[in-house]
């Protein structure tokens, strides 16, 4: 048997925390290594689950968590320690193959998260229409007002079209708004405290243009972020609720864009966990990754996915795009989320012309 069976069907994680100096309480239950666990909050049986913090994994995870070690080395450990015999034989590696999502299923989580942000802009139109129109003639017209009524034809047009089977026109809408969405978030980033500029382009890139340390840097930067989301929801989730001071640290170390590529990396790779939310999956297939596997079929980036319980890790995504759009609204605007900027709309004559 390799190393990691034999470690797995010798040693609980019970045996294993007990020999490690845990009391084990009544149930299995003990107070919890990995945080500040003032009431026995850490179930241990086989494997072992943090009902406050959410560290969960079988014996070979906990004692490498326990003694921050490498998977290997605190299986070795744990043989070592529990007198087990093993094939010493180094075994190929285990490789992640990956997931493939459609070109067009990106699109379409891309067009859904663009729905969904005109829809909202919409609504806000239509009440600024009626809560800020003129009570008499001589009155001056409010600039909320004059607002929706010059957006608001268009911004029904585009939903109108985004509805249609109209591809051509619904893919410039959803080019245009995501391109003016990004302009706009560059005008109110915060400098982050990690100056690492973030590598946009693919390894293959990177290498043809001799910028692969950059790229690498850049790398290492998005796995220590990931790190550093994972202590974050460790030390504020009770195990009922995530505080919102979760997100400002790491927004402030690592800055929004490079907080949310991680998170969006998560999201695209486990695209298949339906404890993300919908509107959170569009969000995220709105980020380009290019060439994310290689020619090894490995997805780079499952290196800096975050491995927090997806249910939790959905709330710390929609604190962080809340924080995203504070950010972006104008003082005067806090009442409402920022309205995007709209592109014109399209000559519909040209677009059937190109479509003929």
């Amino acid at each position: 048997m390799t190393l990691f069976e034999s470690v797995k069907d010798s040693v609980t994680t019970r045996q294993a925390a007990e020999r490690y100096g845990l009391h084990i309480g009544h149930g299995g239950m003990c107070k919890c290594p990995f945080h500040n666990d003032k009431n026995p909050s850490m179930k241990v049986d086989r494997r072992y689950h943090c009902f406050g913090c959410s560290a969960d994994g079988d014996v070979i995870s906990f004692a490498g968590r326990l003694f921050n070690l490498p998977a290997k080395e605190a299986a070795m450990k744990l043989a070592d320690d529990f007198g087990i015999s093993y094939d010493r034989r180094p075994s190929a590696p285990r490789v992640k193959r990956h997931v493939e999502v459609r070109e067009e299923d990106v699109f379409k989580h891309k067009a859904a998260y663009v729905y969904q942000e005109l829809s909202d802009y919409r609504n806000l139109l239509v009440r600024w229409k009626q809560q800020y129109a003129p009570k008499s003639p001589d009155e001056e017209m409010h600039p909320r007002f004059m607002e929706a009524l010059n957006n608001l034809p268009l911004v029904e047009y585009q939903l109108d079209i985004l509805l249609s089977d109209a591809d051509a026109e619904k893919r410039k809408i959803v080019s245009d708004f995501l391109n003016s969405r990004k302009n706009q978030k560059e005008a109110f980033i915060v400098e982050p405290m990690v100056k690492t500029p973030i590598y946009h382009q693919s390894a293959a890139y990177a290498r043809q243009h001799g910028e692969l340390d950059q790229f690498r840097e850049s790398h290492w930067t998005n796995i220590h972020c990931k790190n550093d989301i994972e202590k974050a929801i460790a030390e504020h989730f009770d195990g009922f609720r995530l505080n919102r001071k979760a997100v400002d640290g790491v927004m402030e170390r690592y800055g929004e864009e490079r907080v949310s590529i991680v998170l969006a990396a998560t999201v695209q790779v486990k695209a298949w966990d339906g404890r993300f939310s919908s509107a959170n999956k569009d969000w995220a297939f709105t980020f380009d990754f290019p060439d994310p596997v290689n020619d090894a079929g490995i997805d780079r980036r499952d290196s800096y996915a975050v491995t927090t319980h997806p249910a939790v890790l959905d709330g710390f995504i929609n604190l962080v795009r809340q924080k995203i759009r504070e950010r972006m609204v104008p003082v005067e605007k806090t009442e409402a989320a920022a309205e995007p900027a709209l592109p014109k709309k399209p000559d519909r004559r040209k677009t059937h012309d190109i479509e003929r």
